[in-house]
């Protein structure tokens, strides 16, 4: 029988947590469970899909649809990015890593696909302005990811993935 004090100190051990640190358990756990259901392939196509996204992000300045007040807003600049790693999620999901999804993986790779694709994540999200200012991220995590660890961290999210495809 659990007893109140152990259920009010776990209470108050994740009330001390910062969110953000949840939300990323949260997606490792999410990919983690689909990973295992389906295989690695939608890891690694986030994976790959958002810094496709970040790269294109940054040259809409100086497009055609960065000249005029249609990006003006925070809110469309998000949508924007949702709205491109949509589609980069589907385009390379077609160029080939359907394969991938040929049966259930392993918990293991599960596990290390579900964290890569989060340090991704947090990587990217700190990159891109319009979306570290619709949620700024915790003062830890923007430590932890801070821009001179920030290769190191992608090197071995994308190496971990390798070896969960493997």
């Amino acid at each position: 029988m659990i007893r109140m004090e152990a259920l009010g100190s776990a209470t108050s051990l994740f009330s001390a947590m910062p969110m953000d640190w949840l939300i990323l358990g949260g997606l490792i756990i999410l990919i983690a469970l689909d990973s295992l259901r389906s295989g690695v392939g939608r890891a690694l196509t986030i994976a790959l899909a958002l810094p496709l996204v970040y790269l294109l992000f940054t040259l809409v300045p100086m497009s055609i649809l960065g000249g005029g007040d249609l990006l003006a807003s925070t809110a469309a600049q998000a949508g924007l990015f949702g709205a491109l790693f949509v589609a980069m999620f589907f385009l390379v999901r077609r160029m080939g890593l359907d394969y991938m999804d040929s049966g259930a993986g392993e918990p293991l790779q599960a596990i290390i696909a579900g964290g890569a694709v989060a340090v991704i994540v947090a990587c990217i999200w700190l990159q891109v302005p319009v979306l570290s200012d619709s949620w700024a991220l915790s003062d830890q995590l923007s430590t932890v990811f801070a821009e001179s660890y920030r290769l190191i961290w992608l090197a071995g999210a994308y190496a971990a993935l390798a070896f969960a495809r493997g």
